[in-house]
């Protein structure tokens, strides 16, 4: 388990985004400490914003020839419902459990199901989910 770096260091944040990272890890499962989180959400903030002050991160998921970066979100509908999982460093976590493509949409859906057909890729710095079938040609 990676140590807090200065159990003294606070970074306060309003009581809605608290809340709403208490409902989404719930849902998710997500089982990293918030100072954790926080320190992802930094260190995406200055890759974005000012990438000279960080290096941009290396690590990401090789799934067949595509490449999934860190911090990319994943996405599967079954019966109307959206389940996401997320790529954190080199490994697919969903639910707290590190995953295969395959093994995220099969968990989520309950029955075989072929993960190139089902889901769905958000990469980081983007807006717009792109189906993994058009990434596989």
């Amino acid at each position: 388990m990676k140590r807090h770096p200065n159990h003294r260091m606070d970074l306060p944040i309003s009581i809605e985004v608290y809340q709403q990272l208490l409902s989404a890890a719930g849902e998710t499962g997500f089982q990293k400490k918030f100072w954790e989180i926080g320190e992802s959400a930094i260190r995406d903030w200055m890759v974005r914003h000012h990438p000279d002050s960080f290096s941009a991160p290396t690590a990401g998921y090789q799934w067949k020839h595509v490449f999934l970066p860190h911090g990319t979100l994943l996405r599967t509908v079954v019966s109307g419902r959206n389940h996401h999982c997320v790529v954190e460093d080199d490994c697919i976590r969903y639910k707290g459990a590190e995953v295969s493509p395959s093994k995220f949409v099969n968990a989520a859906g309950g029955i075989r199901r072929s993960a190139w057909k089902t889901l769905w890729v958000l990469f980081p710095d983007t807006t717009t989910w792109v189906s993994a079938e058009s990434l596989r040609s």
